[in-house]
């Protein structure tokens, strides 16, 4: 019960009153123990895919997500499957998103009112949905995108009243379109809907060209790109499959960017001399001291609260045995505050980034690490550098509030309490020493 009210409380109020690691029973999972330290870190996300699973972790997801997800596989198949995914997030490909990303932010921010609050939350998932739904599909039917975006939150935004129903077959009860499980299956139905129109309609182009022709020109969305893989016994994939990706991508490749960029303005308006040094750096042409804010915002403010793993054989851990089957969990909040890494852990300080000492591997988490490091991570820090940079140079933003706002367990996520509420108080254009259309990636 007081992990489901707040995990991030949860991990924080049992790691001081047992020290770590700690344990707690599970209905769900049965016994599972935290740790919060670096070197716990590191054994445990370098350690072989086929000694812990972080599929079976994760598999509180699968209503949402689906069998197939990235997130749910583990061993040869999660190896497979992200070498496939990887390609439209990396190298050249993030220049041409890079432009995307200022446009549409640009087109965001013409539309705030100004001396109005405004939640940045919601703002920059609109920035970030879009974002990812180009990628994914590239430029298709523009009304079963625009249904897609009012219907995938669902799938993210877990209220208490379907809660249960991610975990226990008996609470996944359809009592009707009002009734909460009801609610839900029903958006995931229409989700599912539109994105087996979306699969058949490509098929169709696919096969009018030919699959070998098309293959040649399959890398600019992922639904192309996956539409011509094969397995390894040369069968493609099937349609179950395709959602199943083609939701994850959607899902887990805007959520948490968009929260972060809502935290990080929260971070930087309230902190005028870390705000006023972000802009001389970024008016002098350099990149370096918002490369450094974006990692102290994720440091302290961390969207996802936890790492999971499920050992598949008894390991030591820190100098703990743990017997096969345990979950063992990552409090990414913990480790974030050890005051051992990070001096007055509180204080939202980038500086920490910009000295010659290094902070060691391990002792930040926001992607993970290991063969399962997010694959969006390039995309994500792309997106930050470019939303933040835009806002900076077009807006005059002012917190709605002196009081800071503080982690609210939303879905699996912690966002901003109010949202990330600001004030547009001026329209300006800002040569942040970058021309419109050069935002720096």
């Amino acid at each position: 019960m007081q992990w489901g009210g707040s995990f991030d409380r949860f991990f924080a109020v049992n790691a001081k009153r047992y020290g770590t690691p700690f344990s707690a029973n599970f209905p769900s999972y049965g016994k599972v123990v935290c740790f919060a330290s670096s070197r716990a870190a590191k054994q445990l996300l370098t350690a072989s895919p086929h000694d812990v699973h972080a599929g079976e972790a994760y598999e509180i997801l699968r209503q949402s997500a689906g069998s197939s997800s990235l997130l749910l596989l583990d061993e040869d198949e999660h190896l497979r499957m992200r070498k496939l995914l990887m390609p439209p997030l990396h190298g050249e490909r993030l220049q041409v998103w890079r432009e995307f990303v200022e446009m549409r932010t640009l087109q965001e921010i013409e539309a705030w009112p100004l001396r109005e609050p405004l939640k940045l939350r919601p703002a920059m998932q609109r920035i970030t949905l879009d974002v990812i739904m180009r990628i994914v599909f590239g430029i298709r039917d523009l009304r079963r995108a625009q249904e897609l975006r009012g219907l995938l939150p669902v799938l993210f935004d877990v209220g208490l009243g379907q809660g249960a129903g991610y975990v226990y077959p008996w609470a996944r009860l359809d009592l009707g379109p009002r009734s909460p499980w009801g609610r839900f299956r029903r958006k995931r139905d229409r989700i599912d809907a539109l994105l087996a129109a979306e699969i058949a309609q490509r098929r169709r182009e696919f096969a009018a060209v030919g699959f070998a022709e098309a293959e040649q020109g399959s890398r600019e969305d992922v639904l192309s790109m996956l539409l011509v893989a094969e397995h390894d016994d040369g069968s493609r994939l099937t349609d179950a499959e395709l959602r199943d990706h083609l939701v994850t991508m959607l899902v887990a490749g805007h959520e948490t960017t968009a929260t972060s960029l809502a935290w990080a303005f929260e971070r930087l308006l309230r902190n005028s001399e870390i705000l006023q040094r972000l802009e001389d750096d970024l008016t002098a042409g350099s990149t370096t001291y918002l490369d450094a804010v974006i990692k102290e915002t994720m440091r302290i403010r961390p969207v996802v609260a936890q790492i999971g793993r499920v050992l598949k054989r008894e390991m030591t851990i820190d100098g703990w045995s743990i017997p096969a089957e345990t979950m063992v969990m990552l409090p990414m909040s913990l480790i974030h505050s050890d005051p051992v890494l990070y001096p007055e852990p509180e204080e939202f300080r980038p500086e920490r980034y910009l000295g010659d000492e290094e902070l060691g591997s391990y002792v930040w988490l926001p992607f993970g690490g290991g063969v399962r490091r997010c694959i969006g991570a390039s995309l994500a820090l792309m997106e930050m550098r470019v939303v933040i940079t835009t806002i900076l140079r077009h807006l005059r933003l002012t917190p709605d509030r002196p009081q800071a706002e503080w982690p609210r367990a939303h879905g699996i996520t912690l966002v901003p309490s109010r949202g990330g509420k600001v004030i547009a108080t001026e329209r300006l254009t800002r040569n942040l020493g970058e021309r419109r259309g050069a935002v720096p990636a």
